[in-house]
């Protein structure tokens, strides 16, 4: 019941956080793209799983380049959220399997808003 919950949770916070994008256009975006595509060091790896942790990775810089400060604290807790669930799923044998499939529809369901501050995950 609680791996249940856990990717529920995790689904229903993938899906909600694009609603909570911001009303105005971003500002100019930079054109030169993040190091951030480049693969998470060690000390910065949350799963251990590359497409997970690169993904987080990509969320955090979008989050700290790009997205204005009023949007970001909700932003922040959501990817809290996903890191610790995440790091829980990949500690645990049976729900670490599904886990790159759940961050696929993660990374999916946050593109198009973290496209709309000028961000590419």
């Amino acid at each position: 019941m609680s791996k249940f919950r856990t990717l529920a949770c995790l689904l229903l916070t993938a899906a909600l956080l694009p609603g909570c994008s911001k009303s105005e256009p971003p500002a100019a975006p930079n054109s030169a793209a993040p190091a951030a595509a480049a693969a998470p060091s060690t000390a910065n790896a949350v799963t251990g799983i590359s497409d997970c942790d690169q993904f987080l990775s990509a969320y955090e810089q979008c989050l700290s380049d790009k997205v204005p400060e009023q949007a970001r604290a909700q932003m922040k807790l959501g990817i809290d959220q996903w890191k610790s669930a995440w790091r829980d799923m990949a500690n645990n044998a049976a729900t670490k399997d599904a886990l790159p499939q759940i961050c696929q529809q993660a990374r999916a369901s946050s593109k198009p808003t973290l496209d709309a501050y000028g961000c590419s995950i």
